[in-house]
């Protein structure tokens, strides 16, 4: 073997050992990016789940605050709600007799 083909042999160890070393680099990099995906998700889910939350008593509010407010649109939808409240009442007190 010459001394060509021996330069050559090594070269070419050399570069599979870099090409290993990229692959466990690579590897690693992998997992860790699975991971932050993972914990990604989480916080995610978790910012969903208080999204919707805030959501509900937004829209609890928005409702609380046009029923009592001063308008007097808004006073007679109120005295409307209250009716139908009492006929409700009258009804289940006389499925109940």
């Amino acid at each position: 073997m010459t001394d060509k083909d021996q330069l050559l042999i090594n070269e070419l160890k050399y570069n599979i050992r870099r090409l290993i070393d990229n692959l466990e680099k690579t590897k690693f990099e992998l997992e860790r990016t699975k991971d932050e995906y993972k914990g990604l998700e989480i916080q995610f889910e978790s910012f969903k789940v208080e999204y919707e939350s805030l959501s509900r008593r937004y829209e609890n509010l928005k409702v609380a605050k046009a029923l009592a407010g001063g308008d007097p649109e808004n006073q007679a939808a109120k005295q409307k709600i209250n009716t139908i409240i009492r006929e409700v009442d009258k009804c289940i007190a006389l499925l109940n007799q």
